[in-house]
């Protein structure tokens, strides 16, 4: 099993896109616009967002959207990129702060921040993990996903190496996709259980989690990358 002792871990690159990442909105007016667009997306969906609801939002025009954004792809692309580039700086920062910390101290940091970020930005998590997620978003919710599960699996294996633990291959990565997965359904759920709060539920997701990684065969992982 794997035991919550002390792993340091090292900073990680936050960028979740394979671009550059695109610089925060130089103005106040166009981090509002982003946001009344980002709520209409995740209410309505990509196809039935229109400019016209997403400005009456906003409180603005259809051609101040245009002049901004040019499309209404370009602007559900931007909206996609800045949600998920927001959640792994959210996410990522919370877990470099927690370096040196406990192995348990770390996934709760991580977990902690998740919800935190799902609570404080319902329309921008529901954008990116919503049943109505379509065009680009999938591919900025994969990198982002990606990201978190190949840092945990860092973590996982920073660990083992520290406590003498056989070295974690591919069954570092597979124990963090199931993380990562029972992080974002956790959230999902706690999202939508009406006065439950998310900040209980992100304690209750961080002890399940740290169960099952205190009660793990370590032959079974050992068989997964012998496989």
């Amino acid at each position: 099993m794997i035991d919550a002792g002390n792993s340091t871990p090292s900073p990680e690159d936050l960028s979740v896109t394979e671009r550059p990442r695109r610089r925060a909105p130089s103005h106040s007016r166009e981090a509002q616009l982003l946001d009344a667009a980002c709520a209409v997306f995740a209410d309505a969906g990509f196809l039935a967002a229109t400019m016209e609801a997403i400005a009456a939002r906003a409180r603005s025009t259809k051609p101040t959207l245009y002049a901004h954004f040019g499309s209404k792809e370009d602007l559900y692309r931007h909206c996609s990129e800045r949600a998920a580039e927001n959640l792994a700086r959210q996410l990522f920062a919370a877990q470099v702060a927690a370096g040196g910390l406990s192995l348990e101290q770390q996934v709760r940091a991580g977990t902690l921040a998740f919800f935190d970020y799902a609570a404080a930005h319902p329309h921008e998590f529901r954008l990116l993990f919503g049943s109505e997620a379509s065009g680009t978003v999938p591919a900025a919710r994969q990198r982002l996903m990606t990201a978190a599960t190949d840092r945990i699996a860092d973590l996982i294996r920073e660990f083992a190496a520290a406590h003498d633990q056989p070295p974690w291959g591919a069954s570092a990565t597979l124990c963090a996709s199931f993380i990562v997965g029972l992080t974002v359904e956790g959230a999902r759920s706690a999202l939508g259980a009406g006065p439950l709060s998310p900040r209980l539920a992100a304690e209750f997701a961080t002890s399940f989690t740290v169960a099952a990684l205190r009660h793990i065969d370590l032959s079974l992982a050992a068989a997964v990358d012998a496989g």
